[in-house]
């Protein structure tokens, strides 16, 4: 079956009318248009009325929850969901490309991800430490037994994953129905939601990383957050919870105890990087080491 770019719905969560005003620039510059754009705020602002782009607010300041809502305002024709944060601005070929690459893809592929500019942090610092930990390998877009997840860098320009970073993925709604009713957690950070889902999508269907100049979306520069130490440990806390729901969800598939092994040898490390360092980041490891010990049993999601 060949796609058009008129079948391709594109959804936005967003905090940051600043960041939006780019993102829909990057947008109407394309070469090939996209059928619909769903933008959704976590508060009400004014936007003009703009051709083929629907503009709403969710009551509840959560990505999964708004995607969720903006995924209900999509029209009928629509094949085709590309899921963009609004940090990211696209390539003005990025659409015309993507559609490309669904069209040349194989039928059982659920879902192929974008190329970022975005830089991670000591990648390639602390290999031999990452081994150790069961917290990285060498293969790009791979989960470890441990629950950790490899980040999507790569040379290869097509590869197979195991996930798809949620604010740069597309997908095929055939493929995927249950997009519609994806489940999470009431908590203001989204942490895991790409990872949860997409890795339960592997294992039926293809997951694809399309490592191309022209299919490619640029992070949009802001400032760091100079976080407090209760925020710092609170991220820890929900970070290591959510990665403990996953992990217990795929327990068929990933080792509970590589995961508890991962995450206190990795985290004590952290520590001890802090100290030396003299670094506020030590709250956030124990906010983690605390985390992996939270009750996750009656949890209420979305």
């Amino acid at each position: 079956m060949k796609y058009k770019s008129s079948e391709l719905a594109i959804i936005i969560p967003s905090a940051n009318p600043e960041n939006i005003k780019i993102c829909i620039d990057s947008i109407n510059r394309q070469t090939k248009k996209p059928g619909q754009t769903v933008i959704i705020f976590n508060k009400k602002y004014s936007f003009k009325k703009k051709k083929n782009f629907i503009f709403s607010y969710s009551n509840k300041s959560n990505q999964v929850f708004q995607r969720n809502q903006g995924l209900n305002l999509i029209k009928k024709k629509i094949k085709l969901i590309l899921q963009l944060d609004d940090k990211f601005y696209l390539h003005k070929k990025a659409i015309e490309n993507l559609i490309k690459e669904w069209n040349n893809s194989s039928n059982d592929v659920a879902g192929i991800g974008i190329k970022s500019n975005f830089k991670y942090e000591n990648v390639k610092k602390f290999k031999t430490l990452k081994y150790i930990t069961l917290t990285g390998s060498d293969h790009p877009g791979k989960v470890l037994i441990s629950g950790f997840n490899n980040k999507l860098i790569s040379n290869k320009k097509f590869m197979d994953v195991d996930w798809l970073q949620g604010g740069l993925s597309s997908w095929k709604l055939k493929l995927v129905p249950n997009i519609f009713n994806r489940k999470f957690p009431l908590i203001k950070w989204s942490i895991l939601e790409d990872l949860i889902f997409s890795y339960d999508v592997k294992f039926n269907k293809k997951l694809k990383l399309k490592m191309s100049n022209s299919l490619k979306a640029f992070e949009i520069k802001k400032n760091k957050k100079n976080l407090k130490i209760q925020e710092l440990f609170y991220r820890g806390y929900e970070y290591a919870k959510m990665h403990k729901i996953f992990v217990y969800t795929n327990y068929k598939k990933l080792s509970k105890i590589a995961f508890f092994y991962s995450y206190i040898t990795s985290s004590f490390l952290g520590i001890l990087w802090c100290l030396c360092k003299i670094n506020k980041k030590i709250f956030f490891y124990l906010g983690r080491l605390v985390g992996i010990f939270a009750d996750i049993k009656n949890i209420s999601v979305l």
